[in-house]
């Protein structure tokens, strides 16, 4: 129908589409598989660190008056495995030393099995995990009050490590699920969000 006016009148056109989030159009990704590596492959480097940073661990924990080259061993082999963790550089360089000093102090028995809890807060720190998802330290905290009332001998130090690291590990774990939780969540929050939404309620 002609413009009253003798103006032309405007084609109706169909409302673009909705640009879909990063989140809402994928999988999660980890974030570290976002960062631009200046050497060497994802993949290799995040094995080849997470098995120096368990192998230094371990030697470090069976070392005794005995054995001390294992402790030479596992103080190299810890900090050079989270150098080569895919990661920021300073997040790697901030956790090389703490996690060395308190994996020391793990020598000491059940009694300082709360220092598990900085190997994992180190884990969650370098693997840009959220906020949030930093709550998991409460469980290797809580186990490490309660380990002390059943480990009262240095020949039962074995039960504090199996236990300790199942727990840091399932908490690993279960930091990355509430990783993917919370991007999820983030993404569908961002997309009700967004101006011109097709369901979006008209003034």
């Amino acid at each position: 129908m002609p413009d009253p006016d003798g103006l032309p009148t405007p084609t109706p056109t169909a409302p673009a589409p909705l640009r879909e989030t990063s989140g809402a159009s994928g999988a999660w990704r980890e974030p570290t598989r976002s960062l631009d590596l200046h050497w060497g492959g994802y993949r290799g480097r995040l094995i080849a660190g997470l098995a120096m940073i368990v192998v230094g661990t371990a030697c470090v924990l069976v070392t005794t008056a005995y054995s001390l080259p294992f402790l030479l061993a596992g103080s190299i082999l810890q900090p050079a495995g989270w150098a080569v963790m895919p990661s920021t550089i300073g997040r790697r360089v901030a956790v090389v030393v703490p996690v060395l000093g308190f994996s020391w102090l793990m020598l000491g028995g059940s009694g300082f099995a709360w220092c598990y809890a900085i190997v994992l807060a180190a884990w969650l720190l370098v693997r840009l995990r959220p906020l949030p998802t930093f709550a998991v330290l409460l469980l290797p905290i809580a186990a490490s009050l309660v380990l002390p009332l059943f480990v009262t001998t240095y020949g039962q130090g074995w039960i504090t490590i199996l236990v300790m690291s199942v727990i840091v590990v399932g908490s690993a774990w279960l930091a990355r699920a509430g990783a993917v939780a919370l991007d999820s969540w983030q993404s569908v929050r961002t997309l009700r969000n967004q101006p011109g939404r097709l369901d979006a309620p008209r003034p």
